[in-house]
């Protein structure tokens, strides 16, 4: 029996007010009350280290970014989530997934730089990936890796993502060298990870998939 598919609900869309747990972490709507964790978080030195995108710089695109995330939520093209720590709330960042496509979307995620980022960061990537499968049926998930980000580069591949096109090669929508590379996780390499996860009990990031 696929265990996923038999604890798992299956939307369209996701819900408003809706939570996904993974290990230690709670992924949740971002809401206003954002705003401010998020300035804090942005403002510490150091935090590209773990973001894979182009993260919000001032408490005004802060603002916009959480307002336009509310309304992407609604129409189901965009779900950005707050990560919390499920013991003390502890807001540690955030994960963003854009629809590119039939069954397909885009990753991008920022935790706050610590000393168990990594590991936390990995659990998020994961959490993203099995909500992303099971609940909404996607078909592959892609991310940016930026050149030189050896960090985020050790991380997907740790979450199971391969290189797809590497950084240099010429986008072929505009013509000039990408300046970041593009990693795939599809669905059969997805369901074969996971697998792996729960036959070898070393491995962390067990994933609860509870929904309320």
């Amino acid at each position: 029996m696929d265990i996923v598919r038999s604890e798992a609900r299956r939307y369209s869309q996701l819900p408003r007010f809706f939570r996904w747990f993974s290990d230690h972490c709670v992924l949740r709507q971002l809401d206003e009350s954002d705003v401010a964790r998020i300035v804090r978080a942005t403002a510490r030195p150091g935090f590209e280290r773990l973001c894979n995108g182009r993260a919000p710089r001032n408490a005004e695109e802060i603002a916009d970014f959480v307002r336009s995330a509310q309304a992407d939520w609604l129409r189901g093209t965009r779900y950005v989530m707050a990560v919390v720590r499920k013991q003390t709330h502890d807001f540690v960042g955030w994960v963003e997934l854009r629809a590119a496509g039939r069954g397909r979307w885009m990753l991008v995620w920022f935790i706050q730089p610590e000393p168990t980022a990594r590991p936390l960061a990995r659990e998020v990537l994961l959490a993203a990936a099995d909500l992303m499968f099971t609940a909404l049926d996607a078909q592959a998930l892609y991310a940016d890796c930026p050149r030189g980000h050896v960090s985020i580069e050790h991380l997907l591949n740790d979450a199971g993502f391969i290189e797809l096109v590497p950084a240099g090669s010429l986008d072929h929508q505009t013509g000039r060298p990408r300046a970041a590379a593009l990693y795939e996780l599809g669905r059969a390499d997805w369901r074969t990870l996971r697998a792996t996860r729960t036959a070898v009990t070393a491995l962390p990031s067990r994933v609860e998939l509870a929904l309320v």
